[in-house]
Order: C-alpha cells, then structure tokens, then sequence
C-alpha cells in the first residue's frame, strides 16, 4: 500500500487531535487570604493561573481593591475557586461547564462540589511558613494592601 501525501496529512491531523484530546491542564495554583486587624488570616484554594503577572496576581489588584468584595470572594469560595475573574457574580448559565466571561469559577456554586477548602493561621508569618501551593497572597485590612509571597519566599513583597 502506497502512503499518499493526502493520506500522510490526515493522519499527522489525526494524531494531533487526539494529543490534544488526551492532554493534562497543569495549574499553577495559589491561595488568596485576608488578615484581620487583629493579625488573624483566612484564606481559600485557587486552582488556575495563581501566577503574580498575567494571573491571580494582577487580578488581586486590579478588581480586589474593596474589602466587601474580597470578603465575598472569601465567603463564596469556601469550597475553593477554580478560577479568578473580574466578577464574582455569577448569574444565569453561568457554570464549569459554562463559564461567563470575566466570571470567578467557585467550585461549590458553579461545580456543585462541597468540600472545605479554606485555611486559618495565627498570623501572617504562619501563613507564610504553612502554604503549600506555588504562590500565596494576603490582603491586610490594617495596612490596606495586597503582598504576595511564591513558594519557599521568607517574606511577603507587596503586590
């Protein structure tokens, strides 16, 4: 049997299809938490793009600047967050499955998943030496601000 150059292209398509059918979505994952004015941190899971530039990072802020919608973000993610976006309201057809543009993924309101995803420290320098995801942030109530910390840092930056 002769291998045409038609026939050769097909199959390189149909190889490469199912590459990409089969491949694994990696994610670079992170955790957003809030500490209280009494130095007392609370935070949840967050799946995808946790990276400071481009991702979770420049979401934080951009978008989380008011402390009732970071706290809304922290209520509503308490089953963890897939993914960060703009807005955190969700609404109609909004899902996993079907995500709006610009909308948060909540894994428990868009994925119907229940499970606790949050943390609780004593203070910032626990959360700092206890995560475990690539990338960690925390907004101050007292100082008003965003810091960020990657994996094995020793001190918060501010974002």
């Amino acid at each position: 049997m002769k291998l045409t150059n038609e026939r050769l292209r097909q199959i390189i398509q149909e190889e490469i299809k199912s590459l990409n059918e089969s491949l694994i979505t990696e994610a670079t994952r992170s955790t957003v938490a809030i500490e209280d004015k009494k130095g007392k941190v609370h935070g949840t899971y967050i799946h995808y793009d946790g990276y400071v530039s481009g991702g979770v990072g420049d979401m934080l802020s951009k978008e989380y600047k008011k402390l009732d919608k970071i706290e809304s973000l922290l209520d509503l993610g308490a089953e963890g967050i897939s993914s960060l976006g703009k807005s955190i309201k969700g609404g109609d057809g909004h899902s996993f499955s079907n995500k709006k543009k610009g909308e948060t993924v909540f894994y428990g309101r868009d994925r119907d998943e229940s499970g606790d995803m949050t943390s609780d420290f004593a203070d910032r320098d626990a959360y700092l030496k206890s995560h475990t995801e690539d990338f960690a942030y925390l907004y101050s109530i007292k100082d008003k601000a965003w810091y960020y910390a990657e994996s094995g840092d020793n001190e918060w930056k501010k974002l």
